[in-house]
C-alpha cells in the first residue's frame, strides 16, 4: 500500500473561467497595440524635428509632451517599449492558459503582474497630472486596460478556486503602492495631485481593509501559493522553463543595449554650443554670443520652426566661433506665426510664437543659448506644456519658466522683436544685418567668412557693445 495519499490533477479550465482568459487575452492585445503606437510616437518625437502627433490636442492633452519627459524612459528605454514586452508576456500567459487548460495557471502570475501594472499606472497618472501637467490619451487607454485587467484577474482567480478576498487584494496593493511611490518621489507635488490621491487612495484603503478584515492570512497564502505554482509551472519540463527564462533575459538585455542607440545622446548642441564663447545681452535686451568687444556684429532675425533658420544659424555660429575675438552674433526673434506676427494673414508656423517666448524665458534664467540650440534642433512642434518639459530637461526652474510663459511681458518682448523685423520689411527668415548690409537666406561658411572679413577690413567697426538691430 502506498505511503502517499492519492492526488487528483487540477481541473481543466472551462466555461466561465475560459471566457475570462479570452477577455484577458483581448485586453492584452489592446495594451500591446497601444504600447506599439506609443513606442513609435516616442521615437518620432525625439528623432524627427518638428513632429506633431494626432493626439497632441492641447496643452492639457498632449501625447508628445508626455513622450518628451524623462518619465517616459526607464534605463534609457521608453516606457512604451517596456509596455510592448509586458503585454507580450501577458498575451503569452493568457494564450498558454487557454491551451493548457489547467487551473489555477496562469491566474496567480497574471494577477501579480497586473498588480505591478496598476501601481505603475497610478504613479504615471499622478506624474502626468502634477508634474508634466499634460495628459496622454494612449497612456490613459493603457491605464484603463490595466484597471479592466485587474477586474478580470479577480474574477478569473475566483473561478480558479482561490478565495475571493485573496483574489481582490493584489490590484489594491498595487494601486496603493503606486500612490505611495509618487508621494515618496515627488512630495512637493502632493498639493497638485491631492484630488487624485484622495480620489484613489481613500477608496483603495477602505476596500483593502474590507478585503483583509476576515482571514487575511488565508487569502494571502492562497494567492502566494498560486503565484509560486505559476512560477514553477513552466519548469514541469525543465528544458522548457530554462529556455523561456533565457529568452526573457535575452529580450530584456537586447532592449537595454539596442533601444537607447536609436536615440540621439544628450540635448542638441550647435557648432560646439556656447562653451568657450562670451555671452550676454545688448542694451536693448537681445542675447548675443561671440566677442565681448566686437569689431563686427551680425544681427540675426530668426524663427525656431524654420528649417533654413536652424541651418543658417549653425553656419553663422561656426564662423563666430572661428573669430570669437572680434565677431559677435545677436539674436532677434521673428516668428512667422499668425498668433503674434501681424504680417501673416493665415496660420504658417503654428507654434513659433511659443518657441520664441520660451527662449525669452530661458534668457531670464541665463540659459538662452542652451535652449536656443535645443529649439533649433527640435524645430518646433511643442506647445507651452512641451516647452516647459523641455526646459526642465535642460535644467531650468520649471515653475518659474511656466510663470514666465504666462507673463504678458514675455509676449511683449517677442512683439518688440517682430516690430524691428517689420520695420525692415522682412518677408521671411532667415534674415541678417551685417553692418548696413542686408543678408537674406541661407549662405555657406565660405561666404560668411569672406563677408565678415570684408566688413572688418572696410573699417565698419564698433567701439565694443552691440549693434542696434534697428541700424542706428
Amino acid at each position: 500500500m502506498s505511503r502517499h495519499a492519492p492526488t487528483c490533477p487540477a481541473p481543466p479550465v472551462a466555461g466561465p473561467a475560459r471566457r475570462w482568459l479570452v477577455a484577458l487575452l483581448l485586453l492584452s492585445l489592446v495594451g500591446l497595440g497601444a504600447s506599439a503606437y506609443l513606442s513609435v510616437l516616442h521615437w518620432k518625437v525625439h528623432n524627427q524635428p518638428g513632429h506633431v502627433s494626432f493626439c497632441a490636442l492641447s496643452e492639457a492633452v498632449n501625447c508628445d509632451t508626455a513622450a518628451l519627459s524623462s518619465y517616459s524612459r526607464v534605463a534609457g528605454v521608453p516606457v512604451a517599449t517596456w509596455g510592448i514586452l509586458f503585454y507580450s508576456l501577458f498575451t503569452a500567459l493568457a494564450a498558454w492558459g487557454l491551451l493548457a487548460r489547467r487551473a489555477p495557471w496562469p491566474w496567480g502570475l497574471a494577477s501579480a503582474l497586473n498588480a505591478a501594472a496598476v501601481g505603475v499606472s497610478a504613479f504615471l497618472a499622478l506624474v502626468s497630472e502634477a508634474i508634466i501637467q499634460s495628459l496622454c490619451l494612449f497612456c490613459t487607454a493603457l491605464y484603463l486596460v490595466n484597471a479592466l485587467a485587474a477586474g478580470v484577474c479577480v474574477l478569473g482567480m475566483r473561478r480558479a478556486g482561490l478565495p475571493s478576498r485573496g483574489a481582490a487584494a493584489p490590484p489594491l496593493v498595487g494601486l496603493l503602492g503606486g500612490l505611495a511611490a509618487f508621494g515618496l518621489h515627488a512630495p512637493g507635488s502632493l498639493g497638485e495631485a491631492w484630488p487624485w490621491l484622495a480620489g484613489l487612495g481613500a477608496p483603495g484603503l477602505a476596500l483593502l481593509a474590507l478585503v483583509l478584515v476576515r482571514r487575511p492570512l488565508h487569502g494571502a497564502r492562497a494567492w502566494g501559493g498560486a503565484v509560486v505554482h505559476d512560477l514553477r509551472f513552466p519548469f514541469r519540463r525543465r528544458w522548457v522553463g530554462v529556455a523561456l527564462a533565457a529568452l526573457a533575459a535575452g529580450v530584456v538585455a537586447a532592449a537595454l543595449i539596442l533601444v537607447p542607440r536609436m536615440y540621439a545622446r544628450g540635448p542638441a548642441v550647435l557648432a560646439g554650443g556656447p562653451e568657450g564663447l562670451a555671452t550676454g545681452r545688448t542694451p536693448e535686451g537681445h542675447a548675443w554670443i561671440g566677442a565681448e568687444h566686437p569689431e563686427v556684429t551680425i544681427v540675426e532675425f530668426s524663427d525656431y520652426e524654420c528649417p533654413f533658420c536652424g541651418r543658417a544659424h549653425e553656419v553663422v555660429r561656426t564662423v563666430v566661433r572661428e573669430h570669437r575675438d572680434w565677431l559677435r552674433l545677436v539674436h532677434v526673434h521673428f516668428p512667422l506665426d499668425q498668433k503674434c506676427n501681424r504680417m501673416l494673414e493665415r496660420p504658417f508656423h503654428l507654434r513659433a510664437c511659443e518657441s520664441a517666448m520660451a527662449a525669452v524665458c530661458a534668457d531670464a534664467q541665463g540659459a538662452f543659448w542652451r535652449v536656443n540650440d535645443a529649439l533649433f534642433g527640435r524645430r518646433g512642434g511643442l506647445d507651452a506644456g512641451g516647452l516647459a518639459v523641455l526646459a526642465g530637461e535642460l535644467g531650468l526652474d520649471v515653475t518659474r519658466f511656466r510663470a514666465c510663459m504666462r507673463d504678458a511681458a514675455t509676449r511683449e518682448a517677442v512683439a518688440r522683436d517682430i516690430e524691428l523685423g517689420l520695420a525692415r520689411r522682412f518677408r521671411g527668415t532667415p534674415a541678417f544685418l551685417l553692418g548696413d548690409e542686408l543678408v537674406l537666406g541661407l549662405k555657406d561658411q565660405a561666404w560668411w567668412r569672406e563677408a565678415v572679413r570684408r566688413q572688418r577690413a572696410g573699417g565698419r567697426e564698433r567701439d565694443g557693445g552691440s549693434q542696434d538691430p534697428r541700424g542706428r
